[in-house]
């Protein structure tokens, strides 16, 4: 490359450093925001299994959604991101999926996120539906929803268990896909009973349903947070190795620049030389 390209390269590479820059600072931003709403949704999640454990395990067991159904169908929520640009956080999540709709025998795909519809497609899996920009900014009324559909499905009696696929937020630097059943609801550990007023089976469907709902936005939090974090962290590499090729073009611009002048020296000098022969 001559001068004028390497100028014109280093003008486009500092134009890309800028947005990866701006897209880093975005994310960061999201993500705390994402780690309040991570704090929040467990500490609500918590609550409820401790109440959970404390209402009457025989009411709870005869409860539909609690019971296991006869139908053969096997459900799965397969939470990805909404697009790329978040280092191996796709991959992993989608490969985790990969093997455990083979060892679940999973054949009805809810798809959390366009990545993950995506996927699916190209190897021409079937999906039973599909839910976008849910993973990035979760909401409750996102869990609501989700909640609702599996509930309506779950009630046919057509699927034996319905389970969650998301990634899982231990701390920042440790993340790992995690599988989770919600239907038929692992109850948690029993506690002391105490008596839960209205005992009909409406007041217990709407705290089940309520429990259900918890770990579903809890999940889609963690996955947020880990969308957002590996974001930045990719962004935060980008710009670094941006800042670097910009560093390494402004050497080559300087040598040649250099060079370009010696050689000019050099020619000013022999023509010198030859007129001064003359």
């Amino acid at each position: 490359m001559n001068t004028q390209d390497i100028k014109h390269r280093i003008a486009s590479v500092g134009d890309t450093v800028k947005i990866t820059q701006a897209m880093q600072m975005i994310s960061a931003s999201k993500m705390h925001k994402t780690q309040l709403k991570c704090e929040t949704s467990r500490r609500y999640l918590s609550e409820l299994e401790q109440a959970l454990s404390r209402v009457p395990r025989a009411a709870l067991e005869a409860h539909p959604f609690v019971r296991q159904n006869e139908g053969k169908k096997i459900g799965l929520i397969v939470v990805a991101g909404d697009k790329g640009l978040c280092g191996d956080y796709n991959h992993r999540v989608l490969s985790f999926a990969d093997s455990e709709i083979a060892r679940l025998g999973a054949t009805q795909i809810f798809a959390v996120g366009q990545e993950a519809r995506d996927y699916f497609r190209r190897k021409q899996i079937p999906l039973n539906s599909f839910y976008a920009h849910m993973a990035q900014e979760p909401h409750g009324f996102d869990a609501i929803a989700v909640t609702n559909d599996l509930l309506d499905l779950y009630r046919t009696g057509e699927y034996g268990a319905i389970y969650l696929i998301y990634t899982r937020v231990d701390t920042l630097a440790s993340q790992q896909p995690a599988l989770k059943r919600l239907l038929p609801v692992v109850l948690p550990e029993a506690g002391e009973e105490l008596p839960f007023e209205p005992s009909d089976e409406a007041a217990f469907t709407n705290f089940i349903a309520q429990y259900i709902m918890a770990q579903i936005y809890s999940a889609l939090a963690d996955s947020a947070l880990a969308i957002n974090y590996k974001r930045m962290i990719s962004m935060q590499e980008s710009t670094k190795n941006g800042n670097k090729l910009i560093e390494e073009l402004v050497s080559e611009y300087n040598h040649k620049r250099q060079e370009g002048i010696t050689n000019e020296l050099m020619n000013a000098s022999v023509s010198s030389s030859r007129g001064g022969n003359l």
